[in-house]
Formats: C-alpha cells, sequence, structure tokens
C-alpha cells in the first residue's frame, strides 16, 4: 500500500487524538461532578492542557518526519555521490540534450558528466555554454556523415555513431556515441540522453589488423617463395601465390578448406610422413624431391616442412615452405650429361672433386682466367687467389658452401698473367645418396669491364652525356656552396637562365643529329663566354644554367649582351648554315632570393617572360613575374579537365558570299568557360594548349564535335554549308593527322567535300616540303583547305602555288584598317588579285562595318565573316540565326 504524503499522516493523526480527548473528557467530566461551574473550570483547564499535549505532539510528530525526511534526503545524497562517482570513473561520458529552436542542431546540451575534462580535456562548462561547440570540435573528414546520420534519429529513437573528435591537446580521437531520443506525453521529442566513449585505442588495433592483413595478402600475393599453410586435417588455410602457380591449382582464395591429398594425390609418401612428424612437433626439410603436377608434369622441389604451436603447446597448424629447384636440376644434370655444352659455355666452369681438387674445366674458364685446362687440373682453386681479399671472406663463402650447398657473389681473382680481374662466381655442392660432398662446381663470368662501367657511370652522373658540361645535381651543389660564400662575404651572385629559341623547329624539322650538335655547339660558346670562376651547366633539353659568382646586375647585362651576339652568330651543320637566338632570364642574390630554390624558380620565370617577349632578349626577374607564371601554370592546370568537365564548348560565325548574300559556310570557334575563372580568351589559353600538348585531344574534340554538327544540321533539313575549322601547327605535323579526319568523317556520315581546314600561314610555310605532303593526303580525302590570317607571315610564293589549297583568308588587321590605312587597303586588294590569279577564292575576316563589306565587294573578295554580319554564336543560336537570315530577302551591308 502506498505510503501517504507526511501532511497526510500527521493531519490524520491530530484529528483522531483531538476527537477523542474532548468527546471523552466531556463525558468523563459530566459523569463525576455535579457541579455545572466546576464543569466549567474543569473544561477549561481541560482546553489548557490539551494544548500543551497537541502541541508536544505536534512537535514529536514533525520531528520525527523532519528526521525521516532527512534520513531519505542523505540517502539520496549517497547514491547520488556514489552515481556521480561511478560516472566519472567511467571510460563513458553520459550526457542530455533538449530541443531549443535557437541552436544550430535544434538541441541544446543540459547535462555533460564530470568525466569529459578527463576524457577530453574540455569543461562541462564548455559544453554547456555552447550549443555548436560539440560540432565545431569534429573532424572535418565526419561532420557530413555526422549530420546525415543525426536527420535519422526521429525516425529510428536510436542511433549509433563512430566519429572523430578534437582533443583539447590538437589530437583527433575516435568516439563512440550511442544516443536514445525520447518523446513527451504530446508525442514531441523531448529529451535525447547520449553515452560517449573514447575508442581510440579499439580503433588503432582494428586498423592494425587491416594493416596487418593487407600486408599479408600483398606478401601472399607477391613472395617469391611457394607458401601454404595447412590445419592438422592437412586443409589449406592459406597459400601463397606463388604455391597457386608452381602447383597449378587455380586461385588463392579457392584453397581454403580444402583437402591437400585431394588437389594433389601424386605427392611422394614422404610429403605425408613429414606432415605426421611436423604435428609431432618436428621440422622437416628436403633439399630435393621429385614431385608430379596435376598435368602430368615432374618437378623437382626443395621443400620445408615447420610445425606452428598453438598457445597450449599443440600443434595447430604447419607451415609448408617450396622452392622450384627444376631448373637448378636440369642445370646439374646437363652438366653431367653434356660435355660439348660444359665446354662451349660463354661462362667459366670449374669441376672439383669432394676434397676441392679441380677434375675438369671448360675453354671459358682458359680464357678468362689465362689457364690452360692441364696446368690446373689437380690443383685446388686458390691458385686464382688475388691475395687481396682477406680470409675470413674465403673461411665465410665456405662456411655458406658446407651449410647451405650454395655460395653465388663478387670475388677478385688473378689471372696467370697476374692481372686481376673481378668475377661473378657462383658454387655449388652436388651430394651422393649418403648425404656425401661428390662434386663442387663453379661457375663464373668476368664482370671487370661492367664494373668500370658502373665506376665510369658513377662519376659521370654529376655530368651532362652530351656536352660534358655539369648537370642539374652538380649545379645545385655548387649553387648551395656559392651562396654560403655569398653571404659570409656579402657578394653579390647571378644565376643565369638559357633557353634555345625555335630549338624544337630544328629539333623536329632537321632531326635529333642536328638538335645535339646545336646543344654541343651552344655549351662550347657559352664556356668561350665566361670567366674561369663561373659554372655552365646544362639543365636538360635546350635550357642551360650560368653561376655567375661575384657578379652584379650591370655586370649580368653585359654578360647576357655579349651572349646574346655570341649565340646569334651562325654555325654551320652539313653544309647548312642555322641561325638561332636565346632568351635569358637573370636572378640575382639576395634581392631575388636567398635560398637555392627560391632563385632557380626566379631564374626559370625571367626566362620564360624573355621567350614570352619574342626571345632574342634578356629580363631581370621582378617580383610580378611569379603571378603571370602563376595565372600561367593555373590556366594549364584547368585545361587539362575542360574536356573531361564539358567546359569547352563550340561557337559558330557564319561566312557570307558576297556576290548573293548566301550562306556558304561557317567556321567553328572554341570557346571556354571555366566554373571559377570565368570565360578565359582563345588568345590566352590557345598557347598554353600548345605548349603543354593539350591541343592534340582539345583538338580532336574539336574537329569530331565540329563534324558532327555539320552532320546533324544536314539530317535536320538545313542547307548544307561548309564547316570550317581551325587546325594548330602541333596538329598538322602529326602523321597520323589525315587518318584521323578521315576516321572522324566516317564515324559521322559527312562528306568531305562539307570541310574545310584553315591552316596557319605559319604552319605551311615553316617546313614547306613537309606541310605539301599532308596537305596532299588531305586534299585526296576531297574536303577543303584554306589558309588563315593570310598576310601576317611570310610565305614563299613558289611554295604557295604548290600547295593544294582552295581559299586565302585576309587576316582582320588588315580588314579593320581598310578605311583609314591605304597600306591595308592596297594588301587587301593584292591578296584578292594574287588568289584570283592563283584560281583561289577568299575569305575576309573581322568585317565590322558596311563601309568594309562594301569596299571588299568592290575589290572582289568572295566571301566575308564578321560581327556586321553575326557574332560566333552557340549552335542553338546559330540555327535560330539562320532562320532568321533566310528569312530576309538581303543580307546586311549587301552592296
Amino acid at each position: 500500500m502506498a505510503r501517504f504524503p507526511a501532511s497526510i499522516r500527521i493531519g490524520l493523526i491530530y484529528f483522531v487524538l483531538a476527537s477523542l480527548w474532548v468527546w471523552g473528557s466531556d463525558w468523563l467530566a459530566l459523569q463525576l461532578l455535579e457541579d455545572h461551574a466546576l464543569v466549567v473550570q474543569v473544561q477549561s483547564l481541560k482546553g489548557e492542557l490539551f494544548v500543551l499535549c497537541t502541541a508536544a505532539l505536534l512537535f514529536w510528530l514533525v520531528r520525527r518526519e523532519e528526521g525521516a525526511q532527512a534520513a531519505v534526503r542523505g540517502e539520496l545524497e549517497r547514491t547520488r555521490n556514489q552515481l556521480e562517482h561511478f560516472v566519472d570513473t567511467s571510460a563513458s561520458i553520459i550526457y542530455a540534450l533538449t530541443p531549443d529552436l535557437g541552436a544550430k542542431a535544434g538541441w541544446r546540451p543540459v547535462y555533460v558528466s564530470a568525466n569529459v575534462w578527463r576524457l577530453t580535456g574540455y569543461l562541462p562548462a564548455d559544453w554547456l555554454d555552447r550549443s555548436g561547440f560539440w560540432f565545431e570540435h569534429l573532424h572535418p573528414d565526419d561532420r557530413s556523415q555526422v549530420r546525415q546520420a543525426w536527420q535519422q534519429l526521429q525516425q529510428l529513437g536510436t542511433l549509433s555513431l563512430r566519429y572523430r573528435f578534437q582533443h583539447r591537446d590538437g589530437s583527433y580521437r575516435w568516439i563512440d556515441d550511442q544516443l536514445q531520443l525520447y518523446w513527451g506525453t504530446d508525442g514531441q521529442p523531448f529529451e535525447i540522453v547520449g553515452s560517449w566513449r573514447d575508442v581510440t585505442e579499439q580503433e588503432q588495433v582494428q586498423q592494425a589488423l587491416r594493416d596487418r592483413q593487407v600486408k599479408l595478402d600483398t606478401f601472399l600475393a607477391h613472395a617469391p617463395a611457394a607458401l601454404a599453410m595447412f590445419n592438422r586435417d592437412m586443409r589449406y588455410l592459406l597459400a601463397s601465390q606463388r604455391w597457386v602457380q608452381d602447383f597449378q591449382l587455380g586461385a588463392a582464395g579457392d584453397l581454403v578448406g580444402r583437402s591437400h591429398d585431394e588437389l594433389l594425390p601424386e605427392l611422394p609418401p614422404q610429403w605425408r610422413q613429414a606432415y605426421q612428424r611436423a604435428l609431432a612437433g618436428e621440422t622437416v626439410q628436403r633439399e630435393e624431391e621429385p614431385c608430379r603436377l596435376p598435368d602430368g608434369s615432374e618437378r623437382w622441389l626443395r621443400w620445408k616442412v615447420q610445425p606452428c604451436e598453438s598457445v597450449d603447446g599443440r600443434v595447430e597448424s604447419i607451415v609448408i615452405l617450396a622452392e622450384d629447384i627444376t631448373a637448378r636440376k636440369l642445370r646439374e644434370q646437363a652438366l653431367e650429361l653434356n660435355a660439348s655444352l660444359f665446354m662451349n659455355s660463354s661462362e667459366g666452369i670449374v669441376i672439383c672433386d669432394g676434397s676441392k681438387r679441380i677434375l675438369s674445366v671448360n675453354r671459358a674458364f682458359s680464357e678468362i682466367t689465362g689457364y690452360a685446362a692441364g696446368e690446373v687440373l689437380g690443383q685446388l682453386p686458390m691458385l686464382l687467389r688475388s691475395g687481396q681479399q682477406p680470409r675470413a671472406f674465403y673461411r665465410d663463402m665456405w662456411r655458406q658452401i658446407r651449410r647451405a650447398g650454395r655460395w653465388q657473389g663478387e670475388i677478385l681473382n688473378r689471372r696467370k698473367g697476374g692481372e686481376p680481374f673481378l668475377a661473378w662466381l657462383t658454387i655449388s655442392l652436388v651430394r651422393d645418396q649418403d648425404g656425401r660432398v661428390r662434386n663442387y662446381y663453379g661457375i663464373f663470368h668476368d664482370i671487370t669491364q661492367r664494373k668500370q662501367a658502373e665506376d665510369r657511370i658513377s662519376q659521370l652522373t654529376h655530368y651532362d652525356a652530351l656536352t660534358g658540361l655539369p648537370n642539374r645535381v652538380l649545379l645545385r651543389e655548387r649553387i648551395e656552396a656559392e651562396l654560403a660564400q655569398a653571404k659570409r662575404e656579402q657578394e653579390p651572385l647571378a644565376l643565369m637562365f638559357i633557353d634555345v629559341d625555335r630549338f624544337k623547329y630544328i629539333n623536329d624539322s632537321l632531326g635529333h643529329r642536328a638538335g645535339d650538335a646545336l646543344l654541343v655547339e651552344m655549351a662550347s660558346r657559352l664556356e668561350q663566354a665566361v670567366r674561369q670562376q663561373d659554372t655552365v651547366s646544362r639543365m636538360g633539353g635546350d635550357e642551360f644554367t650560368l653561376l655567375l659568382p661575384q657578379m652584379d646586375a650591370e655586370q649580368a647585362a653585359y654578360l647576357a649582351q655579349a651572349i646574346i651576339a655570341r649565340i646569334s652568330a651562325p654555325w654551320q651543320f652539313e653544309g647548312l648554315e642555322l641561325i638561332v637566338t636565346p632568351s635569358i632570364g637573370i636572378a640575382m642574390f639576395p634581392g631575388d632570393g636567398q635560398v637555392v630554390d627560391a632563385l632557380l624558380q626566379a631564374g626559370d620565370t625571367a626566362m620564360y617572360r624573355a621567350k614570352g617577349a619574342g626571345g632574342a632578349n634578356f629580363q631581370f626577374y621582378e617580383p610580378g613575374m611569379q603571378l603571370s607564371a602563376s595565372r600561367t601554370l593555373q590556366l594549364e592546370n584547368a585545361l587539362r579537365w575542360a574536356l573531361e568537365r564539358h567546359e569547352l564548348e563550340l561557337h559558330y560565325q557564319p561566312q557570307i558570299e558576297l556576290s548573293t548574300g548566301r550562306v556558304t559556310g561557317c567556321e567553328a570557334l572554341l570557346r571556354w568557360t571555366h566554373p571559377q575563372l570565368g570565360s578565359v580568351a582563345p588568345s590566352e589559353f590557345m598557347p598554353i594548349a600548345e605548349a603543354s600538348g593539350l591541343i592534340l585531344p582539345i583538338g580532336e574534340w574539336v574537329l569530331r564535335t565540329a563534324v558532327a554538327q555539320n552532320k546533324a544540321w544536314q539530317q535536320a533539313g538545313l542547307a548544307p554549308v561548309v564547316m570550317a575549322v581551325n587546325v594548330s601547327a602541333v596538329q598538322f605535323r602529326q602523321t597520323q593527322f589525315p587518318a584521323l579526319v578521315r576516321l572522324v568523317l566516317e564515324e559521322a556520315g559527312l562528306e568531305p567535300g562539307w570541310l574545310e581546314l584553315e591552316l596557319t600561314e605559319s604552319v605551311v610555310s615553316a617546313d614547306p616540303e613537309a606541310a605539301i605532303r599532308i596537305m596532299k593526303q588531305l586534299d585526296s580525302l576531297g574536303l577543303q583547305l584554306s589558309v588563315d590570317d593570310f598576310g601576317t607571315g611570310y610565305s614563299s610564293l613558289s611554295y604557295l602555288k604548290r600547295f593544294p589549297i582552295d581559299k586565302l583568308k585576309i587576316d582582320q588587321s588588315f580588314v579593320r584598317d581598310l578605311g583609314s590605312d591605304p597600306d591595308s587597303a592596297l594588301i587587301v586588294s593584292g591578296v584578292i588579285a594574287m588568289a584570283r590569279a592563283l584560281g583561289l577564292r577568299t575569305t575576309a575576316e573581322g568585317v565590322e562595318t558596311a563601309e568594309q563589306a562594301a569596299m571588299l565587294a568592290h575589290e572582289g573578295s568572295d566571301e566575308v565573316q564578321g560581327y556586321w554580319y553575326a557574332r560566333p554564336m552557340p549552335a542553338e543560336q546559330y540555327e535560330r540565326w539562320l532562320q532568321d537570315y533566310l528569312a530576309t530577302t538581303r543580307a546586311p551591308g549587301i552592296v
């Protein structure tokens, strides 16, 4: 029965006792006393006594109740202290959260056990003062996972998480977090109670186990020896890949649990005996044993059976290590059975008896050592000792032979004439059936020349093989030494980076012999230009670096001018007079850097600025150059992903026939829009694409996309037009380019006549003969060829008339100045006249005004394109423009 509250119990006791006293005492007074006045006096006295007694009774009851409550509170306090002590000493942190719409996660911590300081380094107040404290200390890689899991808590009611939390010392600890959601009587989330435990050691152990398993799997996959483990029933526990291969057993994973006898029933009886002995705790080893494999072939094995004992000493598994020595066995048999092979071997062979006396040598032995066979028979092999190796070397060698039956290594011997030579020697012994040594045989070859070559290579590791100049490694060492000297003495120092302009052109057009000859000539001229204390080095390719100690900026500038003049002087190669120029970048110590890497980077950046300025000049490093170089590097890295991320797009600009206003073609123009960099101009990214080689995949994508788009327009019912596609110099020089064009046309199903390839004037004039060969291959496909930007470069008319081209495109720089520059008008008129004389069509680019269109029509240009007619547009917009244009009777600007 439930205990009544104290107030009710005291009230009931008081009511009962008071009632008994009042009624009982009144009745007794009336019975005993007859005088009414005396009864009244007794009742008054009785009332006072009643008040006194009830007051005492109430005092006793209240004190008794207070004592009981104090005992309960004490018990509760002891229990609370015990619980807090338990929680504080526990490895788990207890916490509680209540809903709070103002908190980031919608929950606010209201309780965190005191042991949070011991386990995380943070006080409970740190957690309670900031609702986002816990989330801010999560590992960044775990936040997304934890946030997603929390979203499931209201549906599931419980949640188990494992994540990393940052301790106050900065380290991350793995945490196992168990949460329970409680709902109130109104059905709304009321409270979250969680248990939070540091499981870093457990996670580390699990990770170590995973790493160990990975290492074991890797070892088994790549172990050079055949290795397998079996249980007491001779069923597979694991096997290396080499074991599976050697015994032709399929896949390693398929072996586990299968019987060894079932898979290899042809094993010799000695193997099964060895299993039993190993299970009894004995290690069994065989140097050689024949074994028949499932395919019927016989192999010779050297194997060892090793017991693996469990904790209680009982052998629970065994390990078998097998080595396939079939090849060695065959070699031994061949030595015994084939004397001709023995004598004709290119390696020196010597066979000794069990006492190490020489029984036989082959012809190579005599050729290498100078001893005839008759001079060494019956002798000990020690007659070849050079005397330059300690006795301990030979003791260790023979100890290894006796123990393992074989030794292999380098040995310094002596020829008959006393000349030492280095040999790679293998010594093996052959035992008879009783285990006694029957023979020793040694096989060796002279590695003296090889070692000398290795020494020579070691000497040349610091020098360039082609020019003999110090290479990058030696240059760095010298820069470090000179920098230390310059810092001590507070002296200037210059680094000069030199790159040969158009070296790739010479290498590609005249071959690597010409390129190598140019590099050697460069090295010679540079060495003649510098002082004795300076260092001229070749960094690789056509880049050279000069280390110039005690040289200030003025002296460096003077030297750079002298080097430009010296390098630019003509040089001869196989009857050809060639001229190259250098691009020079200069970095100065201490202004441009005080460590090696900073100076190297500054010089390299300055050199590329000189090259970008047209070459044949020098540039000192300036801090702003690094920003330009960083921009170039940023664009190159972004461009490498542009195709994959679909950032490239083709825009199409129509080409109009002036005489009729008819749209005869359109030019495909590449555009690049980067998510962060925005729209990047072709003039900025195309040189980077060509320099980095990215132009090849990009150019192929442009060609495929333009051809496919032209075919799609034709299939959609649009009037066929010629699609013009620009071809870069790098693309054009590829020998497989004509084949690529043919393949693209065939895949799209486009007639070749509807494709026009635009080649720049510089492309076809750089190597006219090679250009003619490639252009003829393209022309044979039936497509059209045009020369773009005509008039901006140098072209030989004698070659131009041999080019199988259909059109010349007049550069927009001449068209733009038609109305203001008489020279431009004269050039345009001359190009049109020359094209007409050669039977070629002309297209004028960059037409932006009606006046320009009228002048071009007057001069007789066949086609025009430019903003006056239309800007380059995406494919969908181009289709709409074309429909609108065809709906008009005349094109704008037609005269």
